[in-house]
Formats: C-alpha cells, structure tokens, sequence
C-alpha cells in the first residue's frame, strides 16, 4: 500500500473488488459501511466523499477492517456496533448480532403491554414487570426500557462476557438505573419458592438445530453457538423456557417467545402443553412465522 493520500472512491472500488473475491454478499454496502467507520461519517456521506484523499494512516486503518471482513468476520463484529429498534449497541463475538426481524419481537411486547395491561404504569400505579431470558447484547431488554419508560425489567444472561456488554449497551442508552440485569442459567432447576411476579416473560432463544450449524453462513458460525444451538430440532431452549415460565409469571402474564422457520406448529403445542392459552402466531417482516404469543392461564 503507498502511503501517498488515495482517493475515497479509489479505495472504495478495491475494497469491493476485495470483498468480492472472498465471496462477501453485498460486498459494495459493506465497503461504504467501512469507509464511514473510517470517515467518522454516515455511509451517505461517503457516497458523497469520491474525491476526498485519504492520508496513507486512514489507508492502512480501512484496509484492516477490509481484510477482516474478507476473513468473513461479521460486520457488526468489525465495526463493534450494530443498529437496532432505533438505537446502537455495541458487540461483539461474545453475543449474538440483533437482527432486524427482531425489532418485532419488540413491537410484539409493545403492542401487548398497550393492550393488555391499560391500567398499569404510571404515577400511583403498579408497574408493568417483564423479564427477558437470555438478554445477549441486550437490545430486547434496552429498547423495552426506552419505550416503556414506567416498566421494570429484569433481563437475565447465563454468559458473563455477553452480561457485561448488555450492562455497557444500558449505560450507553441511558437506561441503566431501570434494567436489573441477572447472571442465571436458564436451564438450572428452580425450587418453586420463588414468587409469581411477572407480566410478560419475553426471549429470543436458540433455536437452530444442531445438524443446521455447519450449514449456516461463516458470518453466521462466528457468533456464539450458545445463542445458536437449539439442539436436535431446534426446541430445546423453547421447551425450557415454556416449562419454566408458569413459576414467574402471574396468572394471566404471557410468554413471547422468537422461533426458526417450520417450527410454528409445534412450538404451538409446546406452550399449550405447558398451560398457556390464547396463542397467536405473528409473522415477520418478511411474512415468516416468527413469534408466538401465549397467556399462562389462570
């Protein structure tokens, strides 16, 4: 590499042409994206930016997130931060990269909260309670915080490193003081002592099966396979948390829980034969079968 000043938009076509040959999808987005890490700017800004001669320092730099994007390191992994429901978070290989179709596990909740609970929150009054199970980067247990601003939320991580990134992203969102974030595993067997608390126990839970895992993408396989592996048929953890939530939730409290595709019906008899009612299957943004709501009966 010269270490003479180089054009933006030169840079930007060898990143691409570099991506490409190591089979990276949308290889030119992904180029743009990693210029504006390097810029300090918006990918539009970039765009805007063809001329503007880089120094041989912001070179080298752009060149290594280049390359290790090429390696098929995530990108949010490369850049530390990922969008998500409107706001950032940072990441890391230690937890799972929020997806959009996940934002509307988010809405789920909303909605739910809105309708459900219309007397609940607010001066004088009791608190919505929710608990996410397995919280990850924290982005369900961080965006819930922000828009329910009179929630009490307690988002529970059996990972240490990946607790303690959920804890910053609270801290970074300004949400810290109203998130109780618990060390647990969510598979340990409780002694029922503990009380019925809960309104609403809300997860995205592994659910790839087990012989799925090395078919997955290489960006896919660098995330954790704790937030990955489902198992045999991608259940287990579903079959976990549907067992377990009827010792947390109050009696008519619900379960919102993420899927993979072609798990719909039995994830459907799973919740029913763990005594919850009224359940409702909601599609994605892209008209998959992807969460399922259901209310622990009284």
């Amino acid at each position: 590499m010269s270490e003479l000043p180089a054009a933006v938009a030169l840079l930007l076509r060898k990143g691409v042409a570099y991506l490409v040959e190591r089979g990276v999808s949308e290889a030119e987005a992904n180029a743009e994206f990693l210029m504006a890490s390097v810029l300090g700017c918006g990918r539009g800004v970039v765009l805007a930016s063809g001329s503007r001669e880089l120094p041989w320092k912001s070179q080298r730099h752009y060149w290594e997130l280049v390359k290790r994007r090429g390696r098929r390191v995530p990108l949010a992994y490369v850049l530390g931060t990922q969008p998500f429901a409107g706001l950032e978070f940072k990441v890391s290989p230690s937890v799972l990269i929020p997806r959009p179709e996940t934002e509307e596990l988010v809405e789920r909740v909303l909605v739910l909260v809105r309708e459900s609970f219309p007397g609940r929150g607010g001066p004088g009054r009791p608190p919505i309670n929710i608990v996410e199970l397995g919280t990850g980067s924290g982005c369900v247990a961080v965006a819930l915080a922000k828009r329910l601003p009179d929630a009490v939320v307690c988002a529970c991580e059996v990972s240490v490193p990946a607790l303690r990134i959920a804890e910053e992203n609270a801290r970074l969102n300004g949400v810290e003081r109203r998130i109780r974030f618990v060390h647990e595993d969510l598979f340990k067997t409780r002694n029922g002592s503990a009380p019925r608390w809960a309104d609403v126990l809300v997860s995205n839970p592994p659910y790839v099966p087990t012989r799925e895992l090395a078919g997955l993408e290489p960006e896919v396989r660098a995330e954790p396979v704790l937030a990955l592996d489902g198992g045999r048929d991608g259940l287990d953890a579903i079959r976990a948390i549907a067992a377990e939530a009827p010792g947390t939730l109050r009696a008519g409290g619900w379960l919102v829980l993420e899927f993979g595709d072609g798990q719909a019906d039995r994830v459907r008899g799973i919740l029913r034969a763990c005594g919850f009612a009224d359940i409702d299957v909601k599609r994605d943004l892209q008209g998959r079968d992807r969460i399922v709501l259901g209310r622990l009966a009284k």
